[in-house]
């Protein structure tokens, strides 16, 4: 199915529809947290109820309180979908709506907006369309460190044939940017930049 796909977080009906609305969707994928399920119920319906008839509607239900989880999921999803790819991060809770958005850092090439709504009058605000701007060589080692397991920087520069002295330069690089800790262990921010 090609046209516009119009990925949103979801907690209730409001924030979603000035999207919806403003892109006139041929599909839509909620992003709703399951533990907030029961609560959003009628809201989901209400979405169903009103815009079933002119596109699919799908929920992709997520743990609220994993940001990588959440980012995984989301660049499934982006990977997944076919045609032009609109994300909403107006609804839901904080970690739901940042882990949505790191997921669309991850493939900023699936994305073609993403959008969140201004509230004092509920008109939409386009988000830069970022990426976690890591070479293919920083990515190897990033690759590398996650699955370190105790074994030494020397181990790892002779496994990607380098000189211990450039990928302590890579590494000085990564944990600047955050993607390492101290101690040369990979973070959050390194795991999602690896998505």
């Amino acid at each position: 199915m090609g046209g516009v796909t119009l990925v949103s977080t979801f907690y209730s009906f409001e924030p979603f529809v000035a999207a919806a609305h403003a892109y006139s969707p041929t599909k839509i994928v909620l992003v709703v947290a399951k533990d907030s399920l029961p609560k959003v119920e009628p809201d989901l319906a209400k979405v169903k109820q009103l815009y079933g008839s002119v596109a699919a509607i799908e929920t992709l239900k997520v743990d609220d309180c994993d940001l990588l989880s959440i980012a995984k999921d989301a660049v499934k999803l982006l990977e997944g979908l076919k045609g032009r790819a609109i994300v909403n991060v107006s609804g839901g809770w904080k970690l739901l709506a940042q882990g949505v958005l790191y997921g669309c850092y991850a493939r900023p090439e699936l994305v073609e907006k993403i959008v969140c709504n201004n509230l004092a009058d509920n008109s939409l605000v386009e988000l830069p369309k970022l990426s976690y701007g890591i070479s293919t060589s920083k990515r190897e080692v990033l690759e590398e460190i996650a699955k370190r397991e105790g074994r030494s920087i020397a181990d790892i520069a002779s496994k990607l044939e380098r000189t211990p002295g450039m990928l302590y330069q890579h590494l000085k690089e990564l944990k600047d940017a955050g993607y390492v800790n101290e101690e040369f262990e990979i973070t959050l921010a390194g795991k999602l930049a690896l998505l």
